[in-house]
């Protein structure tokens, strides 16, 4: 016997219950659609498309990064349109090496050498006579810039003691350069050690044991630490620091940036230390080819407001700062002739972006494309020395960027994400608010669209912590960005690093030049 059908108010019941169901489920269908684009963005970011340094980047973007390197052979072809091919970031392709226009480096030969070695013939090499004697002359030349052997070469100094006629006696004084007793290295091999255990690469034990190696003799890690303390010591006796910082808040564009800068575990536990990094403020002289740079480095045990204050260089500031967005620097903005955002990051944070929904994001690629042209319009217009770019131009590119970021707020504006506002819609509002940060480089031709300057600057830092683990102290790590501030910029300016150690000990170092 069959079963009686269901009535009418059973099937409009199932119906419904039915109808909650689907909804329930469209609901949670989108809240994991939400959090699988969300995590699929987390994965997919590197340091491309993210501020994360390259030192994380994981096989996947190390194998996307690989695609994008086209072989040189490649380079010449164009796609249909003449437009050169780019890479999976949608950014063009480069070759490798030097990009035109990359000054090059190399020996260049001297008028008057050293010494000259006259090389002779062996014998003629037509009839393989004896040339001895012959007349001659020089066929050619090649200028070999060497090193003397390394050994190292004892001095006694013997201090010699006079009777004077009135019954006094006096013993002579050390020579300058001469420090301690009875036996101790001189101002050359000082300098050296110093100039070594300064570098980003090597710490105070690898630099000991290359100067046991290099010398033939055993040098101590006590030894090298102690020149440190005594360069720095120096530098801090002749106001070296302040100098540098009255030299800097006298510029009209500067550079900043920050990373941070691992110190043990024990040091990381003393009061406001808890978030170790390192600053640098820098001139921006060599964007427009004004001169040589001056760089300034700094630590401090958190990343305050308090604390880029205590530098003392940026409260009276009335520049042009180029930086990025961090909350550290905007409150400055008031006190500041311009802000300049840094392009680089925020060509990542677009190109992030878009890579959520390539269709839905569409507007990021618009504004990213449109950024990327003023900067080549910019750079093309300093390469032939023209200090403005095309009005209209630029006119239709920031149109571009206006309407490219008013589609990423309407786009997102209800675009539910997993946590707060959708990406998209947090950038694009940024962007909106912050436009004249962002396009300043376009009206000022001594303000550089990015950072990248402060951010090589700073770089060694970093290579500085993956090859040493960390500082000891906050304490030390202040002493090492006083001496890069000082071999850096001395650097810039022509003065070669050992000269301007041997300078700073003996009460002579380089100085910054002040304003006129």
């Amino acid at each position: 016997m069959s079963e009686p059908s269901p009535s009418y108010a059973e099937l409009a019941a199932l119906a419904a219950e039915q109808a909650v169901q689907l909804a329930e489920q469209t609901v949670l269908i989108e809240a994991l659609r939400v959090e699988l684009e969300s995590l699929r963005r987390q994965v997919g970011r590197d340091s491309s498309n993210s501020s994360q340094p390259p030192s994380t980047d994981g096989p996947g973007a190390k194998a996307k990064a690989k695609a994008d390197r086209q072989p040189a052979s490649e380079q010449s072809q164009q796609s249909p349109d003449g437009q050169r091919s780019a890479g999976a970031s949608g950014r063009p392709r480069r070759k490798q090496g030097a990009q035109p226009g990359h000054r090059g480096s190399g020996l260049a030969p001297v008028t008057t050498p050293d010494r000259r070695e006259p090389v002779e013939p062996a014998c003629c090499g037509g009839c393989g006579g004896d040339l001895a004697g012959a007349p001659g002359m020089v066929g050619s030349r090649v200028q070999v810039f060497d090193l003397p052997s390394f050994s190292l070469a004892v001095t006694e100094y013997q201090m010699m003691r006079r009777l004077c006629g009135c019954g006094h006696t006096t013993t002579a004084g050390l020579p300058t350069e001469v420090r301690g007793g009875p036996t101790c290295y001189g101002p050359n091999v000082t300098a050296a050690a110093t100039l070594l255990a300064s570098q980003d690469v090597l710490g105070i034990e690898r630099t000991a044991d290359l100067m046991s190696t290099l010398l033939g003799v055993e040098v101590s890690t006590g030894f090298i630490s102690s020149c440190l303390t005594r360069l720095d010591d120096a530098l801090t006796t002749a106001g070296f620091e302040q100098a540098l910082k009255t030299a800097l808040g006298e510029q009209q564009v500067l550079g900043t940036d920050e990373t941070p800068a691992p110190l043990t575990t024990a040091a990381s536990s003393e009061p406001d230390c808890h978030n170790p990094h390192v600053y640098t403020v820098r001139t921006m002289s060599a964007y427009i080819r004004g001169g040589a740079d001056l760089v300034w480095y700094g630590a401090a045990g958190d990343r305050t407001k308090t604390s880029i204050s205590a530098f003392g260089i940026l409260d009276d500031f009335r520049g042009v700062l180029v930086r990025d967005d961090y909350g550290g620097y905007t409150s400055y903005d008031d006190d500041l002739a311009g802000v300049q955002q840094c392009l680089a990051h925020l060509l990542r944070y677009l190109d992030d972006a878009h890579a959520i929904d390539t269709d839905a994001q569409a507007w990021a690629k618009q504004v990213a494309d449109a950024l990327r042209v003023a900067i080549h319009e910019v750079n093309t217009a300093r390469a032939a020395n023209r200090t403005a770019v095309d009005a209209e131009l630029l006119g239709r590119l920031r149109r571009r960027f206006d309407q490219g970021v008013a589609v990423g707020i309407s786009t997102n504006l209800s675009r539910p994400w997993h946590k707060g506002n959708h990406p998209g819609l947090q950038l694009a509002r940024r962007l909106k608010r912050k436009a004249h940060q962002v396009w300043l480089f376009t009206t000022r031709s001594d303000v550089p669209p990015t950072n990248n300057g402060s951010e090589s600057a700073i770089r060694g830092f970093k290579l500085a912590a993956k090859v040493q683990g960390c500082w000891r102290t906050l304490a030390t790590l202040q002493r090492h960005c006083r001496i890069r501030s000082y071999l850096i910029s001395a650097r810039n300016h022509g003065r070669r690093p050992i000269d301007a150690i041997r300078d700073a000990l003996t009460a002579n170092p380089w100085m910054p030049p002040q304003a006129a």
